[in-house]
């Protein structure tokens, strides 16, 4: 019998909202801050060339991934050449491609990034999770990837410190682990001080990066920076797939960073996204006093929880037009209170309006509690 995999939940919530729908659900940037004028002149110019229409390398565009290995090199003080990057489509496309290519099973983060887990189940791996690094080391062997977000995690929020971020380091060399560090929100830091990735420490590492948070999702570029030798044995099952990322989305964004500085442009959008962060933590401390959580530093997502299931809050929101996501999708196998709210992706008055929704079906969930 075949096994029956369930698509994402946000996935399915994004299907089948409208409109009047206020979404606090995926991890959508705002779509006022995609540099189009800028991407349109990208892209007449890679259309000037016509191989940008033609099959390219499966690595993927020589000047590109130049331009990612500086990121490297440049902010994240990570040494990195270009032959250490490959170019995927989408930073999603790369547990498919890494764990096709290296057997083996998967440890995440408790919670997890919602995306991830699902690859990790229709790949049919097997599961486990970690909440503390004290007992990770008993889980992982030379045959276990561990997963994490290590910037701002989805869904929570936060990131690893410098003294945990060696403490991880030094326990999957010991064991000879494999990393897969999601770095996809990296550079949506509110301060704009970037920390450099645990990969740099890990023998067997796989960074992930994307320009979906920081240019523009639709695009679908992201990439894996990882060891050369390690990239030559993900290259065959990246040719399997799609034989190579869409050259003409490469080559936009290769003459977008050719005439731009990214980094200017993602100050405006941490400065912007610092900003709408505040106003729905404020909102949320004004209409549902409840409601416990941090600010957080970075990223796209406030996460804390609730006097009451987050599951059951999120069905009567999604009646009222509202869209929020339950923390329970990002567990492996744990009921929760706790929800995840996006505030990139609505404007102040959306926020708003959307928290004074919560707020009404909180308190009503509160009423029936005390009612029982």
């Amino acid at each position: 019998m075949s096994k029956e995999f369930k698509r994402s939940y946000i996935r399915e919530i994004l299907d089948v909202i409208n409109d009047s729908t206020i979404s606090f659900a995926g991890g959508l940037p705002d779509e006022s801050l995609f540099p189009k004028d800028e991407l349109i002149k990208a892209t007449m110019l890679a259309m000037n060339d016509t191989k940008a229409l033609q099959y390219s390398s499966s690595y993927g565009l020589k000047s590109l991934r130049e331009k990612i290995a500086a990121f490297y090199n440049d902010k994240l003080d990570f040494p990195t050449n270009s032959n250490e990057i490959l170019i995927t489509s989408g930073s999603q496309q790369a547990f498919d491609i890494i764990l096709k290519a290296f057997n083996t099973n998967v440890i995440v983060e408790e919670p997890s990034y919602i995306g991830a887990l699902a690859s990790f189940r229709v790949l049919n791996k097997k599961i486990n999770s970690f909440s503390k690094l004290s007992n990770l080391k008993n889980m992982i062997d030379s045959k276990t990837s561990v997963y994490l977000i290590s910037d701002f995690q989805n869904p929570s929020t936060s990131s690893y410190s410098l003294s945990q971020r060696q403490t991880l380091g030094a326990i999957i060399n010991k064991k000879d682990s494999f990393l897969i560090e999601d770095g996809a929100y990296t550079f949506l830091d509110f301060d704009n001080c970037f920390k450099t990735p645990i990969s740099k420490s890990v023998k067997k590492s796989f960074h992930l990066g994307s320009f979906s948070k920081i240019v523009a999702p639709g695009l679908r570029v992201g990439w894996i920076r990882a060891d050369k030798k390690l990239i030559e044995k993900l290259l065959f099952i990246k040719e399997s797939l799609d034989l190579h990322t869409a050259t003409l989305n490469q080559m936009i964004l290769d003459e977008y960073l050719k005439s731009n500085d990214i980094f200017n442009h993602i100050k405006k959008i941490n400065s912007i996204y610092e900003n709408k962060m505040n106003f729905m933590a404020n909102s949320l401390e004004k209409y549902i006093p409840s409601f416990s959580f941090e600010r957080p530093k970075g990223g796209m997502f406030i996460y804390g929880s609730l006097l009451c299931d987050s599951m059951e809050v999120a069905k009567k929101a999604l009646e009222k037009n509202l869209a929020i996501v339950p923390a329970e999708v990002f567990y492996l196998n744990k009921k929760s209170n706790e929800i995840r709210l996006n505030f990139t992706n609505s404007t102040n008055e959306e926020i708003e309006k959307g928290i004074k929704i919560l707020a009404k079906i909180v308190n009503k969930f509160k009423m029936e509690i005390k009612l029982k």
